[in-house]
């Protein structure tokens, strides 16, 4: 009996043991953390130089403008056009009531005549030594303010009638018949049609140096938002905006022959040739930045683990950023999930599964 018993406990404490050790290991390896996998969604990014565009918007207009105005005071005696007409060069545009204008001229046409009498009688009294040098001359000089004084009425007269300076198109009338205005008061605003339709627009420091004569743009309008007009930049400021402390480029915009009017408001996208070849990278890739550097995370060479690295940024577009590729080589840049991750952290894609070929961002985007 004691020989069938031994056995019996050896086995029985044996498996004790053995359950007793299992647990152990199982309790050891659940106190143990587990590595924290980021799901995240990447970007093949592959050094370029194409072109880029540089966006703004703006207002059209023309590249001559003009406010026409009467040059003396006055009640206006007729208007003979209005906003939106084409008119022909020296065609009539408005006038003023002339009455006064044309008594002044009248008054100082007398008096240059009667001035012209007094300097003939006294310099024919002179030649007979009857007059003295100092009458001559205080007639002269008589003589020579009534003919100044005659020049300022007739100028007021002409300048009382406004003609169109060229062809072109009333943009705005700002008076209206029998209306009392000062001198200077715009009454129209005048566009040449001689001269192109422009779009001028605002842009920093650091992109007024890429940009160059002649560059090539391209312009929208939401009035025809089928359809991409040309333009190039026909003039680059030299100095900043004082107000705003932008720089101004005016932009020659073919109106391809569509009705473009003034005031219009296009988007506009300039062509900058980069000096330097560059990554086109998403904006939400985007970890941290400053003046001189900016992050991102991309993965590491077996594409398990994200990677932190610092790069140069040289442009900054709506929806991306460039950074200078001294490289052929392309980069896997993680595009979402990027606040969440740490350097070195285990990655993993959405779809688990990377295909670099789906992922591939377009130098034209």
């Amino acid at each position: 009996m004691k020989n069938i018993l031994f056995p019996i406990i050896i086995l029985t404490s044996s498996v004790a043991l053995y359950s007793s050790c299992t647990s152990s290991q199982a309790e050891e390896v659940q106190s143990q953390p587990q590595e924290i996998v980021r799901s995240v969604t990447i970007a093949k990014v592959a050094p370029s130089a194409a072109p880029l565009s540089l966006e703004s918007s703006g207002i059209l207009a023309s590249k001559t403008e003009i406010n026409l105005s009467f040059k003396t005071g006055g009640i206006i005696a007729g208007i003979y056009t209005d906003e939106g007409h084409i008119v022909k060069k020296g065609q009539l545009l408005a006038k003023l009531n002339l009455a006064e204008i044309n008594s002044a001229v009248a008054q100082a046409q007398a008096a240059l005549e009667k001035a012209t009498r007094d300097y003939e009688r006294i310099d024919n009294l002179f030649q007979d030594s009857v007059a003295t040098l100092e009458q001559l001359q205080d007639t002269r000089t008589t003589l020579e303010v009534a003919q100044a004084n005659l020049q300022v009425a007739k100028f007021n007269q002409k300048y009382s009638v406004i003609y169109a300076p060229q062809a072109g198109k009333i943009l705005k009338r700002k008076a209206e018949t029998n209306e009392l205005v000062d001198p200077g008061n715009t009454i129209f605003e005048f566009a040449s049609a001689l001269s192109a339709q422009v779009i001028r627009i605002g842009v920093s420091d650091r992109n007024i140096v890429r940009v160059h004569l002649q560059d090539s743009a391209q312009i929208h309008f939401d009035a025809y938002p089928n359809t991409v007009f040309p333009a190039h930049i026909s003039e680059v400021a030299e100095s900043a905006d004082e107000r705003t402390g932008v720089f101004e480029l005016e932009l020659t915009v073919d109106a391809q022959g569509y009705n473009l009017k003034n005031g219009f408001i296009g988007k506009v996208k300039i062509f900058i040739t980069p000096e330097e070849q560059y990554y086109k990278i998403p904006m939400n890739a985007l970890v941290e930045a400053d003046a001189q550097s900016a992050s991102i995370f991309v993965t590491d060479a077996k594409q398990q683990r994200a990677k932190k690295i610092k790069v140069t940024p040289l442009y900054i577009g709506n929806d991306y950023f460039t950074a200078s590729a001294n490289t052929e080589i392309p980069l896997n840049v993680i595009t979402s999930g990027v606040a969440y991750l740490q350097d070195g952290m285990r990655i993993r894609t959405d779809n688990g599964n990377w295909h670099p070929e789906n992922r591939q961002i377009s130098q034209n985007d």
